[in-house]
């Protein structure tokens, strides 16, 4: 299989013997990975317990173990490619030419593999009761805050094995400030804060309500207009900026659909006003070791920036700590409701009834099986 892009990418899939009949109504979990064996069990457990039934991995010429792990898996199909991440426009090329063969006419996950995905309820309320409201009240998408979560220590000291609990690894995260900025490009949203700015991005944090006002201008003005956007000399006046926290996971896939750019943006969709997250797990014991590795590599947006941050802080502080005062342990998703950070309805808790309420057994949920594809 190949990739729409300018340049030939090969995904080979790794045969196994399995018999992959595919079922009518599957949630379907998209993603790619580069060594990634320390977490892959964890994600695994996470997307099953949601009711997730089929895997579909990329595997980017690891060397840790990942693709030997993933072919014991009963429900993974891994495709491996040993092309360059940034010529395929940082893997997005891969999973839309995956979504493209194996997600048409189903529900969608595409998210890291350092990233969980949670919704209103999702403690009790499996993936298939929220995909049958998306569908009931014509919703195509839902799209997320991406939440940093940290360990309550030093970084460097913080523990985590393969299958441990990562909720319990790393309990934190910051709850806000966050900004949210209109955007001409689905979800319509640019999301911007968090604990990645505070601590690797201070100085932005920090303007004067001149800087803001320039970079406003210059972000939503200048560099939305083609020929502009492309001028070397503009490019240089824009400062840098943390990392984009808007994501799209959960997507009804169809033959229009497309990732613009990784999942941040997509192709324009009947977005529900109900949001979710995605608790991201990057800040580990690894965390310094893998920053040098992708500055070395390179392979990262813009020639990996934000890691070459990373790992300048990290050489400053060896001893860094990822917690402040305002540092909040995670609860549930309740909290990150009444905190602002995810949204919910009353139609999404009323219609037709409440689906947090529903129980997690599929066999008992059969009235609620998603619509078949459009």
């Amino acid at each position: 299989m190949t990739t729409p892009s300018s340049r030939c990418h090969v995904l080979v899939e790794r045969i196994t013997d399995r018999h992959w009949a595919a079922a009518p109504g599957e949630i379907r979990v998209f993603t790619g990975c580069r060594n990634e064996r320390l977490r892959l069990p964890a994600f695994l457990t996470h997307y099953r317990a949601l009711g997730v039934d089929r895997f579909f991995i990329v595997d980017n010429d690891s060397s840790d173990g990942t693709p030997d792990y993933l072919a014991e898996q009963p429900d993974v199909r891994v495709f491996r490619t040993t092309n360059r991440f940034r010529e395929a426009r940082y893997g997005t090329d891969w999973l839309n030419a995956l979504l493209a063969e194996f997600g048409t006419g189903f529900w969608c996950v595409t998210v890291d593999i350092d990233e969980m995905l949670i919704y209103p309820g999702s403690e009790q309320a499996p993936l298939r009761t929220l995909t049958a409201y998306l569908d009931r009240n014509g919703y195509e998408a839902r799209s997320c805050l991406l939440l940093d979560r940290y360990p309550p220590g030093p970084l460097k000291e913080s523990s985590y094995h393969p299958g441990d609990d990562l909720l319990a690894a790393s309990p934190y995260f910051d709850p806000g400030p966050y900004r949210r900025m209109p955007i001409d490009m689905c979800p319509g949203v640019l999301v911007q804060g968090g604990m990645r700015e505070r601590i690797f991005y201070p100085e932005f944090r920090a303007r004067n309500l001149g800087a803001k006002i320039y970079d406003a201008m210059l972000n939503r003005v200048a560099l939305r207009v083609p020929f502009l956007r492309d001028m070397p000399r503009l490019q240089a006046r824009r400062r840098p900026s943390p990392p984009c926290l808007t994501k799209v996971p959960l997507i009804r896939w169809d033959a229009t659909s497309t990732y613009l750019n990784c999942t941040h943006w997509v192709s324009r969709k009947f977005v529900a006003p109900e949001t979710g997250s995605l608790l991201h797990f990057k800040f580990l014991h690894d965390f310094h070791a893998r920053a040098v590795q992708e500055v070395a590599r390179g392979e990262h947006y813009d020639g990996a920036t934000d890691y070459r941050r990373y790992a300048e802080r990290l050489v400053q502080d060896p001893d860094i700590t990822l917690m402040y005062e305002g540092s909040t342990r995670f609860e549930g998703t309740t909290q990150l409701v009444a905190l602002g950070l995810m949204q919910d309805s009353q139609a999404s808790s009323d219609a037709p009834v409440n689906w947090r309420q529903l129980p997690r057994d599929p066999h008992d949920m059969q009235e609620f099986t998603i619509a078949e594809p459009r």
